[in-house]
């Protein structure tokens, strides 16, 4: 492929776009940084294969986000990942600066992955509560119950922690 290939300039454009959000999702979802690494490059093989036209920034965001979550879906379902404890595998590779945020950071990371999914989707990425629910496949009020289970389970594990 010829460096001034528009294929490859489209890819490097939206992969430095969009590397936050697409890894964010994996991390979130998968707490692996070996399986959010590979994830991470399959979406966007994925994306330079199919060559998707989108309407608008927001439509290829949220293919993007789809991807991921399908990708990362089918990661945590294969048979070699449900019988493997990845526990103490994690490594987030972000740099956080107070403790306070890596409290908050490490609460979020212990939630159920459901919920996990629904509050870096909403809060972190800053999909709607609507969004969220399309992104995950389900009804709005579902992330809604996820959302408010998270904020109990976040409150107190973070009193438990002063």
């Amino acid at each position: 492929m010829h460096k001034d290939d528009p294929r490859k300039q489209d890819l490097e454009k939206t992969m430095n776009e969009y590397k936050n959000t697409v890894y964010g999702i994996t991390l979130t979802m998968l707490i692996n940084k070996s399986e959010a690494d590979d994830v991470f490059q399959e979406v966007f093989l994925l994306y330079f294969l199919k060559q998707p036209f989108f309407e608008s920034p927001a439509a290829k965001k949220a293919w993007l986000i789809k991807v991921t979550i399908n990708k990362c879906r089918q990661q945590n379902s294969s048979k070699w990942n449900m019988n493997v404890d990845k526990t103490d595998e994690f490594d987030h590779g972000i740099s956080l600066e107070t403790q306070e945020d890596k409290d908050l950071y490490a609460a979020v990371r212990a939630l159920p992955q459901k919920t996990r999914e629904a509050v870096y989707l909403h809060y972190f990425i800053g999909l709607s509560v609507n969004e969220t629910a399309e992104m995950l496949g389900v009804r709005a009020n579902a992330v809604s119950m996820r959302l408010a289970k998270a904020k109990k389970l976040l409150q107190k594990r973070l009193e438990e922690d002063l």
